[in-house]
């Protein structure tokens, strides 16, 4: 039976969409049974306790201490699966034990991540535990476990789900990597899933169904696959935090979003929260979260959690800044890596950034800070390229390493810097050759026919949605489209196939979305109720152009960038084609700029490069040819060659003199060929001023359709005027378009009127 037999036997079987049971196939769950338990998770599904050694060892040790009122201290991690682990041990044992039950979890800050002899002569010192068990770390503590069982006299109990290395811990270890008994044991749980069913192994299924909710929060945020056993704890964990459970996490929820909550909401808003307090305080009070019932204690410290996301939020803003800043004439021709340093940065924020990083750039990325003297590094890698490999070919340079293929983190004297950073190169260089500049965009469905809200509705089956079952994504190719401005007039919206289409933030191209332009929309598409209607909505992800747009598109976007630019040409020099050429045959690190379609096109074919419209794709710095260019598009190209030159002068491609910027040509003709003159300005701006008195405009189209008969002016000169006019001040364009009241200004104060309309007089 082939595929597409199977997807019809699941369509038939289940009852449901024939593109959800394709989906299913491509998931891999390929016939009735596998797909109903996935559309069904159920709690009987489980691995069954009995396919993992060490569990029941570990159970009956926490029973004994619990029974005899022995001191027991749970050591977990400063992350979200940490603290979320901690959280669901602590609650029970707290609950059910004759004993004292207490937690450390170590500071990343002072502490550094996992178990360390001064953090257990600490615990030996300042409490009388008897017992320590591990949540989420521990595995590969061999020396420390020695240590806190031989000197200090402490029963250790590791639990984790960390990839263990050659030798393991010699004290009772649950950990599914290395004790599941059986092919069939799930062996993906991350800690605090870990953590679950081992209060599961104490006291069974009902007691560690009061859990789920914590437990999901951090399958989600440790980027575990949400497969079989996770897809369970997050499917369940989502329907406690919904029906508002914990007040602690309903709080939180309160705090930053609407219900119902979602894997992603999990994902983007709730678990970075729980993580900050990690990242910039210490992240034991977010214990109280999870364990607290104080309506006013809880309000506190949710309060303090936001705050403490604000900070790691503008930490990680201003490492990046700092990061791009340093990226400008970098040598990505030869360094397949992207390492930087420096002294002052936050370690907290050091991973989050890199990941930002490494989006942005399609590059491994490692970012060092000093750290009490030695410098602190994390890592993070891109789709095949394993990091922790690269790594260990220059671990001769290390104090430390550890990891998986897609994160690191080092250790390493400030003097061995250089000599690592050329090791990892030179090694990624061997190995994996020139890293592909672009992300592979993949999609799901290309919808060709309207998607109707019973099968959108039939989607949502699909969820929780994360790592290892993503949202499915789908495009639709487009030509003309009606994109119209929404909200503060940044976002665009637009009806398409009978979907509402929402594009955040994506103004600027609305004149492209628009064109006449091939061009293929990757849509997140998710059911919508409001106002008891329901629609299937869709949000933009990205657009692969297919084609380049029209005149009039490349017209109308390099008037609104060059409005109020400089029109100074300082750092510009002129080029001969024999070192255009030379330029041409870098892989990085040359951008050629059109600013009119034929411009673009008759380089092509001089050069044999490709042309892309706006802002290429990504910001590594592709030799290519940019048509249109966005701001900051060029920021990380070592040279800019301007085939024509722009409205706006060409001094926002020189950053302080980090850049050579060429010039191969003059001002496009059409700016001159359509300069309006006085009257015309005139004639425009009374017209706006009375159909925007009448009328609510947010499309210049719209409202240029109503003032035409009126002044005589044709569709170029009129945009002329009107960004003219939104430069001095006399009018706005967003959120919508109107007149300013009591501005007056003087014509030639406009840098855009300079550049077209003084240029055309000479």
């Amino acid at each position: 039976m082939d595929d597409k037999e199977r997807s019809s036997a699941l369509a038939k079987e289940l009852a449901i969409d024939q593109l959800v049971a394709d989906l299913l196939i491509d998931r891999g769950i390929d016939d009735v049974e596998k797909a109903r338990a996935f559309l069904n998770p159920s709690l009987s599904s489980l691995t069954p306790l009995d396919e993992y050694s060490g569990i029941a060892e570990i159970a009956d040790r926490l029973r004994k201490a619990m029974d005899e009122g022995e001191s027991i201290v749970i050591y977990g991690d400063y992350d979200c699966d940490g603290v979320c682990a901690v959280s669901i041990l602590y609650s029970y044992l707290s609950a059910n034990s004759k004993g004292k039950v207490g937690y450390f979890i170590p500071n990343r800050h002072s502490d550094g991540y996992g178990i360390s002899v001064a953090a257990l002569d600490n615990i030996a010192e300042n409490t009388d535990a008897q017992v320590v068990v591990s949540v989420d770390c521990g595995i590969n503590s061999v020396g420390e476990v020695d240590y806190a069982q031989e000197e200090l006299g402490l029963d250790m109990l590791i639990t984790d789900h960390h990839q263990p290395g050659e030798k393991l811990p010699a004290c009772p270890v649950f950990n599914p990597h290395v004790c599941a008994k059986t092919d069939t044991a799930f062996r993906d749980l991350c800690g605090a899933g870990v953590a679950l069913r081992l209060v599961e192994a104490l006291a069974g299924v009902e007691e560690s169904k009061k859990y789920y909710d914590i437990a999901a929060l951090a399958t989600v945020a440790d980027v575990v696959p949400l497969l079989r056993d996770n897809r369970v704890i997050t499917y369940y964990g989502l329907i406690s935090i919904n029906k508002r459970y914990r007040r602690g996490i309903a709080l939180l929820v309160d705090s930053c979003m609407k219900y119902p909550v979602t894997s992603s909401d999990i994902a983007f808003k709730l678990a970075p929260r729980i993580n900050a307090m990690g990242r910039v305080k210490d992240a034991n009070e977010v214990v109280d979260l999870f364990v607290e019932n104080d309506m006013f204690l809880l309000k506190c410290l949710v309060d303090d959690i936001n705050k403490a996301n604000d900070a790691r939020q503008q930490l990680t803003d201003d490492l990046t800044e700092d990061c791009l800043e340093k990226l400008k004439g970098y040598d990505f021709e030869n360094d397949p890596f992207i390492i930087l340093y420096a002294r002052y940065w936050d370690d907290g924020v050091l991973g989050i950034t890199a990941s930002r990083i490494a989006g942005m750039f399609s590059r491994p990325v490692i970012l060092f800070t000093n750290n009490k003297g030695v410098l602190k590094g994390s890592g993070r890698s891109v789709a095949g390229v394993n990091i922790l490999e690269c790594v260990k070919h220059a671990s001769c340079y290390l104090t430390r390493f550890g990891g998986h293929p897609m994160a690191c983190g080092v250790g390493l004297e400030e003097s061995n810097f250089e000599d690592f950073r050329t090791a990892v190169n030179a090694y990624a260089r061997e190995v994996y050759g020139d890293i592909s500049a672009k992300a592979e965009r993949k999609c799901d469905r290309l919808l060709t026919a309207p998607l109707d809200v019973a099968v959108t509705k039939q989607l949502m089956y699909l969820q929780p949605f994360g790592e290892g079952n993503p949202a499915p994504v789908f495009a639709i190719d487009e030509r003309k489209s009606s994109f119209a401005p929404f909200g503060d007039g940044t976002h665009l919206k637009a009806r398409i196939k009978n979907m509402e289409v929402l594009a955040f933030g994506m103004y600027e191209d609305r004149e492209y979305l628009n064109s006449e332009a091939e061009k293929r929309l990757y849509l997140d598409i998710s059911y919508n109720v409001f106002n008891n209607v329901e629609r299937t909505q869709a949000v933009v992800r990205s657009v692969l152009p297919g084609g380049l747009p029209g005149d009039d598109v490349c017209f109308e976007y390099n008037l609104r960038r060059a409005k109020g630019a400089s029109t100074d040409a300082a750092q510009r020099v002129g080029v001969s084609e024999e070192e255009a050429e030379r330029l041409a045959d870098r892989r990085y690190g040359t951008c050629f700029v059109a600013f009119d379609r034929r411009t673009a096109e008759s380089a092509a074919k001089r050069f044999s490069l490709d042309v892309v419209y706006g802002k290429g794709d990504g910001k590594l710095p592709v030799t290519q040819i940019l048509l249109c260019p966005t701001r900051g598009a060029t920021a990380f190209y070592s040279e800019v060659v301007l085939l024509e030159m722009p409205l706006c002068g060409g001094d926002e491609f020189a950053r302080d003199g980090a850049v050579k910027v060429f010039a191969m040509g003059d001002l496009a003709d059409i700016y001159r060929a359509y300069a309006p003159v006085y009257d015309e300005f005139g004639a425009v701006y009374r017209a706006v001023r009375k159909r925007t008195g009448i009328s609510r405009y947010t499309d210049l189209n719209a409202l240029y359709a109503d003032v035409a008969s009126e002044t005589e002016v044709d569709r170029h000169k009129f945009s002329i005027c009107v960004y003219v006019f939104a430069e001095l001040g006399l009018i706005t364009i967003l959120p919508e378009i109107r007149c300013v009241k009591g501005v007056k200004s003087d014509l030639t104060s406009s840098a855009l009127y300079r550049a077209i309309c003084t240029q055309s007089e000479n």
